[in-house]
């Protein structure tokens, strides 16, 4: 990290080649063709509502990225239950109706959903596709200029697939205005069914969903499209089998969310995970009737008969769930239950199994003395949960220590809350109420509003109401805690009576906490840095780290070590020239840097600019804005 040198001492130099709009060679763009569809959102019955969109297929196994506003309706937060998929037969043609699919993750604040194909135009559940599909890039990586290539069924001269090309005109933020990367605009052609269609860079990756266009004065027109970046939230935990293109950079990782080791899960029979030694985490997804959607598995406790207890979850669901082999069957069984006494299980033999993952036959359970009903097809995807590893930095301080579970809430703690791409939040716990929860205050840059924590029935749970009087939900139990964080599961709520929509992963990390002492005063000028301090820094779409400062170094800057989720690597940090600056290396030895002077503090936080470099010669993108929090 020593061979990063902070920005105000080095002079970055870049030479630029300019040449000719790129083309993408033939293989490219008939792999592209193939994986574009046109979507029809239904009622529940098939009848076809009076909208169509586009998509990109991103997964072998059929997930569909699109609009929210393509399958559903963004203002009332209504999804359609079914959609009807068409694919690309011949090009000269319109699409042919194909599949059926349903909406699996959605966020209608981003305009962005996935669709999964369940079954086929006949309506029988479909299992083991191998779809052609596109593979993944990196927005961030987009600059001005950059060629683009955007793929759909904008409507211009009838429905057949039409391929436009422009440029990235520039960036601006959510609101279309101010500054940031929450919109790329472009320049390429296209119409309202390029809605939910694919925008791909000169390497034939795709980088952007295409999602409005505006018309301006005399005539001009800036299309916009949401980088990909802002899809990560919900690509990550709901699509199993996506490929980040080679060279490209994903969200920490994001393979190791989709793939197992062989040591992990392999094609042996029986499988050693049904030992019920080790705590075992994973998916199952059901296409068909009862239970259709993805069921995230959390089993952590040993049963006599070798098998493991947990808990299943599909979005506010939560219910018990249970894994074993049967010997006298031969068969591994998962199963889970809403009331105890019906349940649903799905049923794999040893020809299902292979070293990524298992297939088998989904069953509906009225008791467990009846006989089960064929509902569907289901996919097993698990891993050996894995221990924590020991910290090597140097023993925290009092305001960063592990928590304990269950964990002990006060007055006047503060605690930082990550709901991914809906931003982060720091929450001030106020005095217990009658029901035993903390009602509190929860900040977001000049954003404030209302906040409730509570833990009850093993479960931790912070809810933050947001000025629009909309709130998200962060609920988690022990099984995500980690350190000084608990990780769990996001939910975003229009108003009370909204059943709510995943917004993926959210992290609650405890700031200030071994003493009912008031929430700590805000930053000081300049900044006092010191070995053991735990700093929150926020990088806007690019994620949220967790900086713990560990050794000065002989130029007065401070080695430290960033983690965000699994994901862990080095960090610098220094107040140099009336700015306070911090490097987060990632994986890929790429780094993040947020600069922030004086005039960005507000209360505990700084606000300051971020950049992406690709390395130490890379002159960096812009991420725009950045916060620094104690």
């Amino acid at each position: 990290m020593r061979n990063i040198k902070l920005l105000g001492w080095v002079v970055f130099t870049l030479l630029w080649s300019w040449g000719g709009a790129q083309s993408l060679p033939k293989e490219v763009r008939e792999r592209i063709i193939q994986a574009t569809v046109m979507l029809l959102p239904a009622d529940a019955n098939g009848r076809l509502q009076d909208s169509l969109g586009s998509g990109s297929i991103i997964s072998p196994q059929g997930y569909i990225l699109t609009n929210y506003h393509v399958i559903g309706d963004t203002d009332d937060r209504t999804i359609a239950p079914l959609v009807q998929v068409r694919t690309v037969r011949f090009v000269d043609r319109e699409p042919e109706f194909t599949y059926w699919g349903k909406v699996v993750a959605a966020d209608p604040n981003l305009d962005l959903a996935i669709v999964q194909i369940v079954m086929d135009k006949n309506k029988k559940a479909v299992s083991g596709l191998k779809l052609p599909f596109v593979e993944l890039g990196d927005s961030n990586a987009m600059n001005i200029g950059d060629d683009i290539f955007v793929f759909g069924f904008q409507g211009t001269g009838g429905m057949t697939l039409t391929f436009s090309r422009g440029s990235v005109g520039g960036f601006t933020g959510e609101d279309l205005e101010s500054s940031g990367r929450q919109w790329l605009k472009h320049d390429a052609q296209t119409g309202p069914g390029n809605s939910g269609g694919g925008a791909y860079n000169e390497r034939g990756a795709l980088i952007g969903v295409h999602t409005a266009g505006i018309a301006g004065n005399n005539n001009s027109r800036t299309s916009f499209m949401r980088p990909l970046a802002l899809a990560w939230g919900l690509v990550t935990p709901n699509v199993l089998g996506f490929v980040v293109q080679r060279g490209t950079q994903g969200p920490q990782d994001p393979q190791a969310n989709n793939t197992t080791t062989p040591q992990e899960q392999s094609g042996a029979w029986p499988p050693a995970l049904t030992s019920g030694k080790n705590p075992v985490s994973g998916t199952v997804r059901v296409t068909g009737s009862a239970g259709a959607g993805t069921w995230t598995l959390d089993l952590t406790e040993p049963l006599k008969d070798g098998g493991l207890k947990g808990t299943a979850k599909n979005g506010s669901q939560t219910q018990a769930a249970f894994f074993y082999y049967g010997e006298d069957d031969d068969v591994v069984w998962v199963e889970w239950t809403p009331d105890g006494k019906s349940y649903i299980s799905c049923v794999v033999e040893e020809d299902g199994v292979d070293a990524s993952s298992w297939s088998g036959k989904a069953y509906s359970f009225k008791d467990q003395s009846a006989d089960g009903t064929r509902t569907g097809d289901c996919t097993v995807s698990l891993r050996i949960k894995a221990q924590a590893a020991p910290n090597p930095s140097p023993a925290p301080s009092p305001s960063s220590s592990s928590l304990t579970w269950p964990p002990t809430l006060r007055t006047g703690q503060k605690w930082t809350v990550n709901f991914g791409q809906s931003g982060t939040y720091t929450v001030t716990l106020g005095a217990q109420d009658d029901d035993g929860g903390f009602p509190g205050t929860a900040a977001r840059g000049n954003e404030q509003g209302n906040a409730l924590m509570n833990y009850s029935d093993g479960e931790l749970i912070v809810i933050v109401q947001r000025p629009d009087k909309s709130f998200l939900l962060c609920s988690a139990d022990r099984s995500g805690l980690s350190g000084a964080s608990v990780r769990g599961d996001a939910t975003s709520h229009k108003n009370s009576n909204d059943k709510g929509t995943s917004v993926g992963a959210c992290t609650m990390s405890l700031g200030t906490a071994s003493a009912p002492t008031p929430a700590p005063a805000g930053l000081s000028w300049p900044p006092a840095l010191a070995t053991g301090q735990q700093w929150t820094v926020g990088f806007g779409s690019a994620g949220t780290y967790s900086v713990t400062v560990d050794e000065r170094g002989d130029d007065g800057s401070y080695d430290a070590v960033a983690t965000k989720g699994s994901e862990r690597g080095t960090a610098l940090m220094d107040y140099s020239d009336d700015e306070l600056t911090v490097i987060v290396q990632r994986p890929d030895k790429s780094f993040l840097v947020c600069v922030a002077n004086r005039s960005g503090l507000s209360g505990a936080t700084l606000r300051g600019n971020a950049t992406s470099h690709k390395n130490s010669n890379d002159k960096g993108t812009s991420l725009g804005t950045c916060t620094i929090s104690r």
